[in-house]
């Protein structure tokens, strides 16, 4: 064979080396209303929001220790919203544009943006799981509430580290392959797993097992129990123990029980939509353990699921501010003044007029507060019934109302 024909073989190899297939052409335009244009949007909205709650509840010492896992939870979020749209908007959009550029681009961040929101994720879904075990102990009364509530922060450091040893090893099961001979063109840089992660029992033991049953599974299971529980509980009856310092104030009694009843409706519905929101996952991770080739049967079917997937999980975390405002009036009015307080030179308020009105609001929605620093007689609060409640013993004291800790 000739020089020429070796030459020309050659350059035929590379060509087809190089060619980029887009999977499913033919659904890239739905794929991109979908992703870039409405899933960026929600993420974005996501963002901002969950921003302006991390920053109300951080700057807040009553915050910081009563409403621990909701803090926590906005900071996840922010960055499970930052990381749909450098991950999923910017694949379907250098998909659109067939850019080498964009595409050498989303290669270089997103194996650590990849393992970031995964961990925070995950983080965030045994956060909720946490704060709903401790609602369903104080709204069933359980012996179990006392340690829930002293140990808070050990439970969400616990949530946090089970976050990152679930799946912070992501960061190393990927490896980035460079093409010298595709320079400048689409696959010029491709991803593949690490040698280890098939060759030994670590695919099989961890990213199956583990996993699916402890990241996936296991949370929703036991978040789908705690809110039927929680959710059966509140229509029949159900009595809360909380600390109440015994001075004939029904005010304060009222106070107290409509807290109760508004705390545990927004984290039922912080649940649902988390339960919602996953719903699609679990069906679609059991699927895929039982019909391997479930991608290559349905593509279509599979590439909508795998967009559905990450796209509510974004929406879910867009939701928690209006869940907030709706079950919240006393939150609802303390992020109100908040605002206001950002935007004084659009308002007709005075600074101190709204400095004065966002202390009111902060000191009123404290009075559950107001009992951990007296050795105060006990009383349980019921948080569906109105009559008066029966005299408690004082060992059924809590050290930490559970009330106004929202999630």
């Amino acid at each position: 064979m000739s020089e020429e024909g070796i030459s020309e073989n050659e350059t035929m190899e590379e060509v087809d080396y190089c060619h980029y297939q887009v999977l499913q052409p033919h659904m890239l335009v739905m794929r991109f209303w979908m992703v870039s244009v409405f899933g960026s949007t929600i993420s974005f909205v996501s963002m901002i929001e969950n921003i302006f709650l991390f920053l109300l509840f951080v700057t807040s010492r009553r915050h910081r220790r009563e409403n621990l896992f909701m803090t926590l939870l906005a900071f996840f979020d922010i960055f499970v919203s930052m990381a749909y749209i450098m991950l999923m908007s910017v694949n379907v959009l250098s998909d659109v544009l067939m850019s080498p550029i964009l595409v050498s681009v989303w290669y270089t961040y997103m194996i650590p943006i990849l393992t970031v929101s995964h961990i925070a994720m995950t983080s965030s879904s045994f956060l909720i799981v946490a704060a709903s075990f401790e609602r369903y102990c104080a709204t069933l009364n359980s012996p179990h509430l006392r340690f829930a509530q002293r140990n808070r922060s050990f439970i969400a450091l616990c949530a946090v580290f089970l976050g990152v040893v679930s799946k912070g090893t992501i960061s190393i099961e990927f490896e980035l392959v460079h093409h010298d001979q595709c320079v400048g063109q689409m696959m010029a840089t491709t991803m593949k797993f690490r040698p280890f992660v098939f060759e030994t029992q670590y695919h099989y033991l961890f990213r199956f097992w583990y996993r699916n049953f402890v990241t996936v599974f296991a949370p929703f299971f036991i978040l789908l129990y705690l809110n039927i529980r929680i959710v059966k509980a509140l229509t029949t009856y159900t009595t809360a123990t909380v600390c109440l310092v015994t001075n004939g104030n029904s005010e304060d009694l009222q106070k107290r029980k409509a807290s109760a009843r508004a705390a545990t409706r927004t984290l039922v519905m912080v649940g649902c939509c988390y339960i919602v929101s996953n719903i699609i996952n679990v069906i679609l991770t059991s699927l895929e353990q039982t019909n391997n080739e479930l991608a290559e049967d349905y593509p279509d079917l599979y590439i909508v699921l795998i967009d559905l997937v990450s796209l509510l999980t974004t929406v879910a975390c867009a939701a928690r501010l209006p869940i907030y405002l709706y079950c919240q009036p006393v939150l609802r009015r303390e992020i109100f003044m908040r605002f206001k307080r950002l935007c004084v030179p659009c308002s007709s308020s005075s600074p101190e007029k709204l400095g004065e009105r966002l202390k009111s609001v902060e000191t009123d929605t404290s009075f559950l507060s107001k009992g951990e620093a007296h050795n105060s007689e006990c009383v349980p609060i019921s948080t569906i019934s109105e009559s008066e409640p029966k005299k408690a013993s004082p060992t059924k004291c809590c050290l930490h109302s559970p009330y106004e800790t929202l999630l």
